[in-house]
C-alpha cells in the first residue's frame, strides 16, 4: 500500500511545468499578441493557432472531466499526457531532435536534384517522419512537453533556415520546390515581435509556446477522440492507441499541404 501511495503521490506532484507551459503560457502570450497586432495576416495567423489550441484543449478537457459518455474510465486520461519532463523525457527530447534532423536531412539529400514533385514528396515525407518520431517520444514518456519541445526546436530551426538560407552543402535553397517557395513546408510564423527582442528570437518564442503547443494539442485530441470512438472509453494502452496515433499523425501531416494563412 505504501508503494502504491508513493507512486500516486509522484504522479500528482510532477505536473506543474506541463500546466504552466500548456495551459498558461499560450493564454498569457496570446493576450499580449492581441494588443500588438499590426495587420490582418498576423491576426489570421494568431486566430488559426488559437482555434487549434483552444478547440483541441477543450476536447481533451471534455473527455478528462468524464463528459461525453466516457464515464469514470476517462480518469486514465489524467495520467496519459500530463507528466512533467524527467530524465527519461530529457533523453527522448535529445534523441528525438537528433533523429528528426538526421531523417529529414537524409530524405532531402536523396531528393535533391529531382523535379518539383520529388522535392515536394520529400518535404511531405520529412514532415511525416518527424510526426512519427514525436509521437513515439510522447507515447514513451506520457509527457506532452516532450514532443512540444522537439517540435519547437525543429520549427525554430526551419524558421532560421528559411530566413537566412544557411549556406551549407550548396545552400538550403537547393531543396526548395521553386526559388520563391520556402525550403521546408509547414512552419507558419506568428510574426508579432516582443519589445527589446529581435524578430527572429521573438519568432522562436512563438514557435515553442503557441505553434508547437497548438499542433501537439491537436494531435493529442485526435488520438483521444479515435481511442474513445473505438472503445467507447479512453484507455492508455492497446492497439486503439496506436490506431489513434496513426490517424493523428496522418491528419497533422496533411494539414501542412494546406496554405490557409
Amino acid at each position: 500500500m505504501s508503494a502504491l501511495r508513493g507512486k500516486n503521490t509522484s504522479q500528482t506532484v510532477t505536473r506543474v511545468s506541463t500546466v504552466i507551459w500548456v495551459l498558461a503560457l499560450p493564454m498569457i502570450l496570446g493576450f499580449f499578441a492581441l494588443s500588438n497586432i499590426d495587420n490582418a495576416v498576423e491576426f489570421r495567423t494568431l486566430q488559426t493557432f488559437f482555434f487549434l489550441y483552444l478547440g483541441s484543449g477543450m476536447g481533451i478537457l471534455f473527455a478528462q472531466a468524464n463528459l461525453g459518455g466516457t464515464g469514470e474510465r476517462a480518469r486514465d486520461l489524467n495520467i496519459f499526457w500530463t507528466n512533467d519532463i524527467d530524465l527519461k523525457g530529457l533523453i527522448w527530447i535529445g534523441g528525438g531532435i537528433f533523429a528528426i534532423f538526421v531523417s529529414v536531412f537524409l530524405i532531402l539529400i536523396i531528393a535533391s536534384g529531382g523535379d518539383a514533385d520529388a522535392l515536394r514528396n520529400a518535404q511531405f515525407g520529412g514532415i511525416l517522419v518527424a510526426g512519427i518520431i514525436m509521437m513515439v517520444a510522447f507515447l514513451q514518456t506520457n509527457a506532452l512537453l516532450v514532443p512540444i519541445i522537439i517540435h519547437g526546436v525543429y520549427n525554430s530551426t526551419v524558421v532560421y533556415l528559411n530566413r537566412t538560407g544557411f549556406e551549407i552543402v550548396g545552400g538550403t535553397q537547393q531543396f526548395a520546390v521553386a526559388p520563391d517557395q520556402p525550403v521546408l513546408l509547414g512552419v507558419n510564423e506568428i510574426g508579432i515581435g516582443f519589445q527589446g527582442v529581435s524578430d527572429l528570437f521573438s519568432e522562436f518564442i512563438w514557435q515553442f509556446t503557441l505553434v508547437a503547443t497548438a499542433e501537439e494539442f491537436l494531435k493529442l485530441a485526435i488520438l483521444v477522440f479515435v481511442v474513445i470512438l473505438i472503445n467507447g472509453f479512453f484507455q492508455s494502452k492497446g492497439i486503439s492507441v496506436l490506431i489513434g496515433a496513426g490517424v493523428a499523425i496522418i491528419f497533422w501531416t496533411s494539414l501542412h499541404l494546406v496554405n490557409a494563412i
